[in-house]
């Protein structure tokens, strides 16, 4: 169960924006955080880092984990990889809006809208 937890956490991850609008990547590097955590999660922290790599940390059930994994931006689209304990998670999302303090992304797949905000 925990497994499936942590494969739905990697729909959180970031991706892109309207076609007028040109995402600065430098945007994105930071930690951010949802703005509304799925169920059973109690923290759950995004980071992107400068080279391409990003890191998940994960609190539910009084327990904190960190996945490691690398992510990839091509105008506002963000392909994502993570490694939830041997399992590798795939994820491409559309980065919506970004700015200084807030993302917004998008799962065309599913039609589905994400909301970040930059953790402090």
């Amino acid at each position: 169960m925990f497994c499936q937890l942590l494969v739905s956490v990697l729909l959180l991850a970031p991706a892109s924006a309207l076609p007028e609008e040109k995402i600065d990547g430098k945007l994105l590097i930071g930690k951010w955080e949802p703005e509304k955590l799925p169920e059973q999660l109690e923290k759950l922290v995004v980071e992107y880092k400068k080279d391409g790599k990003m890191e998940v940390e994960i609190t539910a059930q009084g327990q904190m984990q960190k996945f490691e994994g690398t992510y990839k931006l091509e105008g506002d689209k963000l392909s994502i990889k993570v490694d939830f304990g041997g399992q590798e998670q795939n994820q491409k999302r559309k980065i919506i809006k970004l700015t200084d303090k807030e993302m917004v992304t998008n799962d065309e797949e599913k039609s589905e809208e994400r909301k970040y905000k930059r953790a402090k």
